[in-house]
């Protein structure tokens, strides 16, 4: 199929918001986390790179849990910013010395390390989003062009979703379509599928874009940074 194009070359300088889905993170694999490494600092070497960890298994399996004990689901969305948190100082320390050896907890945080010529790592920050909410915030602080989101084993937005007769990858979506598209999901702690409300709310007020990748190759990152063309789903302005 054709390829698509983060069209980040429009402005070399401009950064970039890379969203590392938990389910590449958890469990650790080593030979992926140096990988990633490697394409991030190659990346940072190109342009300014931010990084946003998701909790992944680690996070659904504590909510999970606890959700049949009938914990609040503002307290299960602490759990999740914890998971995500785990995952994010595991890609920290793996980044380390190019990293702060911590995941930062507040935008301002991440902006400071930013200027600094470091790349932040964040995991969740605050109850009810998930953590394409952080990336997308962080993005919107960052005047950032695209907010690459690292996909676990899919390519990118499929309609129906992947599995289902008829499924097909779209190329391109709107706002207003994945708006759509998210409805069918729940929005409940450890069940964000995509993109949350916020984070889309967000991205429709800045006018961000966002390119859904299959992140199990790193080195995609990479070639976003460079404004190579890429396989996957662009949503944004039409």
């Amino acid at each position: 199929m054709k390829a698509l194009r983060g069209d980040a070359d429009q402005a070399p300088d401009r950064p970039i918001v890379v969203k590392v889905s938990g389910r590449l993170l958890s469990p650790p694999r080593p030979q992926y986390l140096r990988r990633l490494r490697e394409a991030l600092w190659r990346s940072a070497d190109i342009r300014p790179v931010a990084v946003v960890t998701g909790g992944g298994p680690l996070s659904r399996e504590y909510i999970a849990a606890l959700r049949e004990l009938e914990v609040p689901e503002a307290l299960l969305d602490v759990m999740g910013i914890n998971a995500a948190r785990l995952n994010a100082l595991s890609l920290a320390l793996a980044l380390y010395p190019r990293s702060p050896p911590r995941p930062m907890v507040t935008l301002e945080e991440a902006l400071e390390a930013l200027s600094r010529s470091f790349i932040p790592v964040l995991g969740g920050l605050q109850p009810g989003q998930s953590t394409n909410a952080v990336a997308l915030s962080l993005a919107e602080a960052l005047r950032a062009e695209v907010v690459v989101n690292m996909l676990s084993g899919v390519a990118g937005v499929y309609n129906p979703p992947p599995g289902r007769e008829g499924s097909r990858l779209l190329e391109r979506v709107s706002y207003e379509e994945m708006e759509s598209l998210i409805s069918q999901f729940p929005q409940l702690a450890g069940t964000y599928e995509l993109l949350d409300r916020v984070a889309l709310q967000i991205a429709m007020r800045s006018k961000v874009r966002v390119l859904f990748v299959n992140g199990e190759e790193p080195s995609v990152v990479e070639r976003v940074s460079r404004g190579e063309r890429v396989v996957g789903t662009l949503m944004g302005p039409l």
